[in-house]
């Protein structure tokens, strides 16, 4: 009876031995081809994005200054108003101009009559040709003195160079300006240059009329490239561009507030794009693995820009190869893999 159980006992655990080999057969199969996603590389359209900051300058920007000197009869504006092109801001004192151009005007009046007067005595040989041309001379001596006097008073009465805000300012009617000092100054606010420089290697990505993104605060903005430097900087091999910004109604924005623009750069049209997930960086290489014949296939690749989610491969790659995106920390060179497409 012991020793029929020690038989059953026996052919027992000779089944089991079996069963778990093969078991483990089965199994090594299963872990022999590696299950992994694949991308299939396809050529598409492509550029790269230069982020970098800029200055925001005032389109136009002046210090108004006394052109002469004098006292402050009245001041038409307020600080930090808003006025037109041509608008009155001050008066200085212009009463002893206005004075002298009655004077004058009234004795250029004379002269042109004496003047012609004298024109038509000359047919009957009642005046000489030298009291013509005397006459003639007075008469443009005194022109030339009621312009200068009008010119006196046009600068006596300061106006606005062109549309914009005002600043402050630091004196009251009655005051004494001496020549050059400052009024106020004049800021034009409906547009805003962006000033910034851009790396010589991107110098054909940029052109007069093209459009960029401004981004101020947490606004995006769209601004248009006017004016590209002839010259690049030989200290950081840059090149000076400069876009026109026009402001948001209801929402302005001062000059020199901080601002980063985005400009598109290296447009490709057949470009071979990765997911950047594919992508087995080292110390010295960019490695990708690729499926053929069933099997992994390693490869070294040279990059070129990269958006958050893929990378331009310039050079290691070809249209159509299959790069695998899952499974990069097991799979080995020469490895059987099974693949699933992703789009």
């Amino acid at each position: 009876m012991n020793k029929k159980i020690k038989n059953i006992a026996l052919v027992a655990l000779a089944t089991l031995v079996w069963s778990c080999g093969d078991t483990k057969k089965d199994a090594q199969q299963v872990l022999g081809s590696l299950q992994v996603k694949g991308y299939k590389v396809a050529t598409q359209s492509f550029n790269s994005e230069v982020k970098t900051t800029a200055n925001i300058i005032a389109s136009e920007q002046v210090e108004l200054k006394a052109p002469i000197a004098g006292q402050v009869l009245e001041i038409y504006f307020e600080e930090g108003a808003v006025v037109n092109k041509g608008q009155q801001l001050i008066r200085m004192d212009d009463r002893s101009w206005k004075a002298q151009l009655v004077g004058v005007q009234a004795a250029l009046e004379n002269a042109q009559k004496d003047y012609e007067r004298k024109k038509q005595l000359l047919v009957v040989e009642g005046s000489s040709q030298e009291e013509i041309d005397n006459a003639f001379s007075t008469v443009e001596t005194l022109k030339s003195q009621v312009e200068q006097l009008k010119v006196n008073i046009d600068l006596a009465n300061v106006k606005a160079p062109f549309s914009g805000k005002l600043g402050m300012r630091d004196f009251s009617k009655g005051a004494f300006l001496t020549q050059g000092q400052i009024i106020t100054s004049l800021t034009e606010i409906d547009k805003l240059k962006v000033d910034f420089t851009l790396a010589q290697n991107h110098q054909k990505s940029i052109e007069i009329g093209k459009k960029i993104a401004v981004l101020i605060e947490n606004d995006t903005l769209e601004a248009e490239i006017y004016a590209i430097s002839p010259v690049v900087s030989a200290d950081s091999r840059t090149i000076n561009v400069r876009a026109m910004l026009k402001q948001k109604e209801g929402k302005m924005y001062m000059p020199g507030v901080f601002a980063e623009i985005i400009i598109t750069t290296n447009f490709i049209n057949d470009a071979l794009l990765i997911p950047t997930q594919a992508v087995v960086p080292s110390i010295t290489d960019q490695t990708i693995y690729v499926v053929k014949d069933g099997k992994a296939q390693k490869k070294i690749v040279q990059i070129g820009n990269r958006t958050k989610d893929l990378v331009h491969i310039t050079e290691g790659l070809s249209e159509g190869e299959v790069v695998l995106t899952t499974g990069l920390l097991h799979v080995k060179d020469g490895m059987p893999v099974t693949v699933e497409l992703i789009k």
